[in-house]
Parts: C-alpha cells; structure tokens; sequence
C-alpha cells in the first residue's frame, strides 16, 4: 500500500495533472512528430506503417484484446510525446518495446515478419557503430584540457553537456530565460574585467544539434540562426581555440 501511495505521489510531482490540460492542435502535432521519430529512428521506417495496417486489421476482425493490448501500451507513450524531454526518446520508446515485440509476433505473414526482423536490425546498426567510439564526453573533456583556462576564468556550456563536465567556474545554457540573461551578464562582467571567456560549439548551438550520448538528439537538427545565445554574440568575436575534426560541433571558442 505504501509502495502504490509512493507511486501515486511520483505521478502527480512529475506532471500527471497537466497531461490532459489545455490541449491544443500543436500539442497533437508534437504528439504525431515524436511518436513517428521515436519509431523511426529507434526500430524502423517500416515500422508506423506497419502498426497502422495491423490495427486497421484488427479493427475489421473485431479483435478487441488485441486492441485493448495496443492501447494500454500505446496510450502512455502517445500522451508522453505531448511534452519535449531533452535526452528521453530512447526511454520513450522502450515505453513500447514489449508491446511491439508481441504485434510483430502476431503478423501471420512470415515474409513481413522477416522483413520487419531485419528492418530494426538494420535501423539499430549506426546506433551500435555510434556506441563502439570513445565516449562523447571525454573526447570534450579532452578539447577543454587542450585550451589556456584557469580557474580564474569561465566557460560557457550546453545543459546537454553538465551531467558529464562540471566545472566550479563553468555555466550552462538551459534555455530558461532568467537564467540565461545571467550567463550574459555574467560573460560581459568577466571581458569587462579581462578575464578569458570560453564557450563550447554545443551552448552556441543549443538547444539545435545537441549530442544526447553518442549521437545528435533527433529532435535538435534544426537552423542553429534560433539558439538561445544567437542574438547576444551576434556582435561578439568568437575566436576558435580547440577543434576536433570528426566531431564540428565540439569545437571551443574564446569570446572576445
């Protein structure tokens, strides 16, 4: 009892109140845009149209448990994709894993079953050569340790890449506005005192062309013309201290 009160709990601190308030069209287009890039980029291309057919199939032959199955796994990840969490589509799409292993079970077509199997093992390959390279965060790390920065100086970094590179001197973009006015304060207090600023390409970008693990979020591949910082180092000289040539976007930059 105390487990399942704990649960409750958790689900109403997290968000569970406002899943099914002030809806609009947007949030049911931001629904069919993630659901259909989890599913492409998580399983297969293949894949949505798939589950479309098996569902329209089901309806037709009235198999209610088979329908009464896909919604009770599809109607949380379908509610899930109303909200942008940086850095959870792979969990979100896990959220329907079983539920799609069992429909993919039922196809009495074996030729599309097959060719389904094969889909997702081939949608999975850039994932597994992705995760057989160094780290993301070290190769960071490592361009950071590369430039002349001491703890009297500062850098600037995406929220993306706080988990992983933490500095006492160090400030991360997030995207709040609050918080973003004072790392703008903060850069012009330091190059008014002649202090080095640095910044990374990941925090002039963000939240466009994020690493999220090993690979760009899938939802970050936008016009970088919009990030947060565009507008204030318009006017600033930005001055390329560290660069890796397999990586363009981990590049450091000293602001001047």
């Amino acid at each position: 009892m105390t487990l399942i009160k704990h649960l409750i709990k958790l689900i109403s601190l997290y968000g569970f109140e406002n899943i099914f308030k002030s809806w609009s069209i947007i949030d049911i287009v931001r629904i069919i845009r993630n659901s259909l890039l989890i599913m492409i980029n998580g399983y297969s291309f293949l894949l949505p149209l798939l589950i479309v057919v098996i569902f329209i199939n089901w309806i037709r032959n009235k198999n209610w448990p088979e329908i009464i199955f896909f919604f009770s796994f599809f109607i949380p990840f379908f509610l899930t994709g109303r909200f942008w969490y940086g850095g959870l589509y792979g969990r979100y799409g896990s959220f329907i894993a079983y539920g799609l292993a069992l429909m993919i079970a039922l196809i009495p077509n074996r030729i599309i079953y097959y060719l389904m199997i094969i889909s997702i093992i081939i949608a999975f390959i850039p994932t597994f050569i992705a995760y057989q390279k160094s780290p993301i965060p070290l190769i960071q790390k490592k361009l950071i340790s590369q430039i002349d920065f001491t703890n009297k100086d500062l850098i600037i970094l995406s929220d993306y890449q706080r988990p992983q590179l933490t500095y006492p001197n160090g400030l991360y973009i997030n995207g709040n506005d609050e918080e973003t006015k004072t790392v703008e304060k903060k850069i012009l207090m330091m190059l008014k005192n002649n202090r080095k600023v640095f910044i990374s390409q990941q925090a002039i970008t963000f939240p466009y062309w994020q690493y999220d693990g090993q690979q760009i979020h899938i939802i970050s591949k936008k016009n970088t013309g919009k990030s947060v910082l565009n507008q204030f180092l318009h006017n600033k000289k930005l001055i390329k201290v560290a660069v890796e040539e397999k990586y363009p976007f981990f590049s450091i930059y000293q602001i001047r």
